[in-house]
């Protein structure tokens, strides 16, 4: 009997199973529930993950599947987890407040807002919400990549991308800055990445990046030819990501992150989920908030939308800023 090595991520835990081509599917299913504790579930493989017929599981056998090296997802079934759909937009956990300077701070919403159900994808489009520490853009690509603790690795990555593709990354394409003194800033754990972050992180995970604007719903794309997608959320000030969960009980680790980019479906759904993010007005109109810089000795310098603060941080270098509320 060949052996068959295989990955299952359950609710709690991740764990490597060990079978053979000859068992059945009804007792590779008896292992999972043993090693997981999930009793009900459907089992999700592949890329994007699709889901497996477990019908006369007495008479499959594990031959034709093909599952060797697969990573399977156990998605409880019969109301999923306990906890329930209060679960639904679980945060990634923040990370310890930042010192002053103290960064912009996205709205907050209703955890109600934060998901639209997705049928045809089988479950729902949720937002993922990043800490406010001026990483947000970093962070939550870094999601999507399932790396951990993300911002400096990915600004690293970033840095050292524009410094080898001279050509492509000028003086003029880096908004009038020197690449090598532009690749220092963006290493800076209080400087924002943007448009020419997202390109350069396209490039180098092969991914395609599209980033929704709240406000105006318009879809920035980085990576036209690339075969895979994942979405962020921005806000004006801020980077969210989107993801996928099959019930809405699931860890975050069990998000799907990435979809192929011949289906335009997850799309739609992510501007839906925008739009419904506008109506709750989730997001910061950057031409005509007033701002104040927050670096030590420039407490009063006060401007008005982002023009202001740009010209700011290009005279003084600096890179911390705070949305002041006008009643």
């Amino acid at each position: 009997m060949a052996p068959i090595r295989l990955r299952v991520r359950g609710p709690s835990a991740v764990v490597t199973l060990e079978a053979d081509d000859e068992w059945t599917l009804a007792k590779l299913l008896a292992l999972i529930r043993e090693k997981t504790g999930v009793e009900s579930f459907t089992l999700k493989s592949a890329y994007p993950p699709v889901a497996l017929d477990l019908s006369d599981a007495e008479s499959k056998t594990l031959a034709p599947l093909k599952l060797g090296g697969e990573t399977l997802m156990v998605i409880p079934t019969e109301g999923g987890l306990a906890g329930g759909p209060s679960a639904a937009a679980e945060q990634i956990p923040a990370a310890p407040p930042a010192p002053k300077p103290k960064p912009f701070t996205p709205k907050r919403v209703d955890v109600d807002e934060t998901v639209v159900p997705w049928d045809e994808g089988g479950g729902y489009l949720v937002l993922r919400v990043m800490p406010d520490d001026n990483s947000c853009m970093f962070t939550a690509f870094g999601g999507v990549m399932g790396i951990s603790d993300p911002a400096a690795q990915v600004r690293a990555e970033v840095a050292s991308h524009i410094l080898a593709n001279p050509d492509k990354y000028t003086k003029v394409v880096l908004e009038d800055t020197e690449p090598s003194v532009y690749a220092n800033r963006i290493k800076d754990p209080q400087r924002w990445g943007g448009s020419i972050e997202l390109q350069c992180l396209s490039e180098i995970y092969g991914i395609q990046i599209c980033s929704i604007d709240v406000k105006y719903g318009r879809v920035d794309t980085y990576g036209l030819d690339k075969d895979t997608r994942c979405i962020l959320l921005y806000s004006g000030i801020h980077y969210d990501r989107i993801a996928q969960s099959f019930d809405l009980g699931l860890p975050v680790d069990m998000d799907v992150t990435q979809w192929r980019v011949d289906d335009d479906s997850v799309i739609d759904k992510a501007k839906q989920l925008a739009a419904k993010l506008k109506s709750a007005h989730y997001y910061t109109d950057t031409q005509t908030m007033a701002i104040r810089c927050e670096m030590p000795g420039c407490e009063n310098w006060l401007g008005s939308g982002q023009k202001d603060m740009i010209k700011h941080t290009k005279e003084t270098g600096h890179t911390a800023f705070s949305e002041l509320s006008i009643d």
